[in-house]
């Protein structure tokens, strides 16, 4: 009875559950090595640094192309290259690691240095969605933002980063008809002048919201990127028309730093934010016509 009881223990080990485990070990190690050939890898190459047979190699990328993981490199015959599934996993693993709260130091350090109310925005479910805010609680600027808060997204600083990026069949339903809702005087409603508003933020990089929400408010916003140079989230501050009017250029540039930080925490390339010539002086109005 002993020796029976043992027997599935040694099976296990060097049997079919081993092999298993093997298989998998290699295909791991595999999608490294594959990683490191972006014109492709021929199989033989790959087997020898896998140091495993070349017919087990065969069959190991037969099972990686079945599902997905690698496909015939369009640089030659032979050449085996990552395959679209690794790009479906990133974008899981991006959703995963977005998360609000990982912008929470930059949002406090926003606020610190900036000495204002402090925001971060995300797209949800086809809308802006502002996910985190920093500062005074009796602020003037923006009071019917809150955390939740969705929507605006043509008349928002946060929101106009999105737009600037995104196909307009992307953009929000309420963004689809002959005319947008108008907040204040100066709130853009006309879709031909938000499109033509809209090349300067994606030149720029950057986006105000010059009393287009909130009277007496304005805002800047900057882009969060991850590795990929994806738009991952936004931030931005918000301060009376008055004071954004003299520390305007002071207030680009502590956004900038910071949404350069946010974008190095995931994962993009670090780059030393500069002020543009064209940023040094006030914005224009963005009105409805």
């Amino acid at each position: 009875m002993a020796d029976g009881k043992d027997r599935p223990s040694n099976e296990s080990a060097s049997g079919p559950s081993a092999r298993v485990l093997s298989t998998a070990q290699h295909a791991l190690q595999a999608l490294e090595i594959i990683a490191q050939h972006p014109k492709g890898i021929p199989i033989k190459a790959l087997a020898r640094r896998l140091n495993i047979s070349l017919s087990s190699g065969y069959y190991l990328i037969s099972s990686m192309r079945e599902q997905g993981f690698a496909e015939v490199s369009p640089a030659g015959p032979g050449l085996y290259t990552l395959g679209r599934k690794l790009a479906d996993l990133y974008e899981g693993y991006v959703a995963a690691s977005v998360q609000p709260e990982r912008l929470a130091p930059v949002l406090d350090e926003l606020r610190d240095r900036a000495s204002a109310r402090a925001y971060s925005a995300m797209w949800s479910k086809g809308d802006l969605e502002v996910v985190q805010i920093r500062g005074r609680r009796g602020a003037r600027e923006l009071q019917d933002v809150t955390k939740g808060f969705r929507g605006a997204a043509h008349s928002l600083a946060l929101g106009k980063l999105y737009l600037a990026h995104l196909v307009e069949d992307e953009w929000p339903s309420s963004l689809a008809g002959p005319t947008y809702k108008r907040y204040t005087p100066a709130t853009i409603t006309s879709p031909v002048a938000l499109r033509r508003h809209l090349l300067s933020v994606r030149d720029n990089d950057l986006a105000f919201d010059l009393q287009e929400f909130s009277a007496g408010a304005c805002c800047v916003a900057a882009p969060v990127r991850d590795g990929r140079n994806g738009l991952v989230a936004t931030v931005g501050v918000s301060v009376p028309a008055r004071r954004f009017e003299v520390e305007q250029k002071q207030l680009i540039r502590v956004v900038r730093e910071l949404a350069a930080e946010a974008s190095v925490e995931f994962g993009a390339t670090a780059v030393e934010p500069t002020l543009r010539s064209n940023e040094s002086s006030m914005p224009s109005q963005g009105g409805s016509a």
